[in-house]
């Protein structure tokens, strides 16, 4: 499995106490937990809001480990949440979108509902199409996971950790996952970081299902953006987008981003690979040695000056544009989503890695320990600047 090599700071000075009304701060500077609602079931759901030293916030709330945004200043300094949101707990219950939230046990597809693991098959939950998509029903994203705060001395941040029991999902093996959201006091960068184990042999593949938008969530389509995805190979795939095992150049095709490039001319026609639906929906590989956590991605807004550098350990993303986004959602500005108004950068292991041996394994045994880390850091471009370059680079 992946592992990163930024471990996790320790952990200490955990907040305590119940919520007022009104929201509290806990011990430490930065830190805001409010009430945030409750399920249909009646649970309560907290948010907690991080505040850096540069004014940079981050929110995420209980239910699926779901950020609800982060604000982050354009070339003028002012600040924008570049998250797409949903605007109450009840909209994040029903949608299907999955906003943000942390999916497993396998995010992606999974070929025929089943895969098979030192000689023994495992048969999953197929959907209408006879596959397995993110998990199955009730995946990581409608679970309430438990919290614990922190602050340490460069970050300050909440752990979550979800017990998924043997058999959930019909994936076998306990597994015990903790996801750290951490934003960094003197910069404006956050981190994402994974950590599993199990009893059982199992496979898992956990990513978070965010879209961004930089010129600000609801402010409208990607015309604006300029993308550089540092990525010589991609996943083909077939019509049902199950990979078929084959990873292809991007050059001379239109998944080639290696270069900053404006890619509204290939989501307003078809254009080869790119459809149907118009529009990316891609697994993007790269090429850094197992572990090592490289540069990946840089996108700019070329409106607001707001650039977006990824750094990951893991092995690929999925780039999706928005494709399904049909205006019959509205984020907390009150403007509905339409087609192509966010930006999914999904880094994670490849989709059907179980049923594909030459993609990097995503098996996980008794005695490992499964860790990634991506880390999503934000800048302000002034007028005028050179396009970004999006060869890898060294760790953050």
């Amino acid at each position: 499995m992946i592992r990163s090599s930024i471990t996790t700071a320790a952990l200490a000075l955990v907040l305590t106490g119940a919520a007022a009304a009104e929201g509290r701060t806990g011990t430490h500077q930065g830190i805001l937990v409010r009430p945030f609602g409750a399920l249909a079931s009646g649970q309560a759901i907290e948010q907690v809001t991080l505040t850096n030293e540069r004014g940079m916030t981050l929110s995420y709330i209980d239910y699926g480990a779901t950020i609800t945004g982060a604000t982050v200043a354009d070339r003028a300094g002012r600040r924008a949440n570049v998250i797409l949101d949903q605007p109450d707990l009840a909209t994040y219950e029903r949608s299907k979108t999955k906003h943000a939230a942390v999916i497993g046990r396998y995010a992606g597809r999974i070929a025929n509902a089943r895969y098979t693991l030192d000689g023994k098959t495992v048969e999953l939950i197929p959907n209408a199409r006879g596959m397995t998509i993110h998990g199955g029903p009730d995946g990581y994203e409608k679970r309430v996971w438990k919290r614990r705060d922190f602050a340490d001395q460069a970050s300050i941040g909440s752990v979550y950790t979800l017990v998924s029991p043997d058999g959930d999902q019909r994936f076998p093996g306990t597994l015990t996952i903790d996801v750290t959201y951490r934003l960094q006091r003197a910069s404006d960068e956050f981190l994402i970081e994974y950590a599993a184990r199990t009893d059982k042999p199992t496979v898992l593949n956990l990513t978070n299902h965010g879209y961004f938008n930089l010129a600000g969530a609801g402010s409208g389509g990607l015309q604006t953006h300029r993308f550089c995805i540092a990525a010589e190979r991609y996943a083909v795939t077939d019509d049902n987008r199950l990979p078929t095992g084959e990873l292809a150049p991007v050059a001379d095709t239109p998944l080639d981003l290696r270069r900053p490039t404006d890619i509204t001319p290939l989501l307003a026609k078809p254009a080869g690979t790119l459809a149907p639906p118009r529009g990316f929906d891609h697994s993007y590989v790269f090429g850094q040695p197992a572990g090592q956590i490289a540069r990946v991605a840089v996108i700019d807004d070329t409106a607001s000056g707001r650039r977006m550098e990824v750094f990951t350990s893991e092995p690929s993303a999925q780039f999706y544009t928005g494709n399904g986004f049909n205006g019959t959602e509205r984020g907390s500005s009150g403007r509905p989503y339409q087609q192509h108004d966010g930006f999914a950068f999904e880094t994670q292991h490849l989709p059907d890695s179980p049923n594909q041996p030459s993609f990097p394994t995503t098996a996980l045994y008794p005695g490992q320990q499964f860790k990634a880390v991506t880390t999503f850091r934000f800048s302000a471009v002034p007028p005028g600047a050179a396009p970004a370059t999006c060869m890898p680079a060294t760790s953050p």
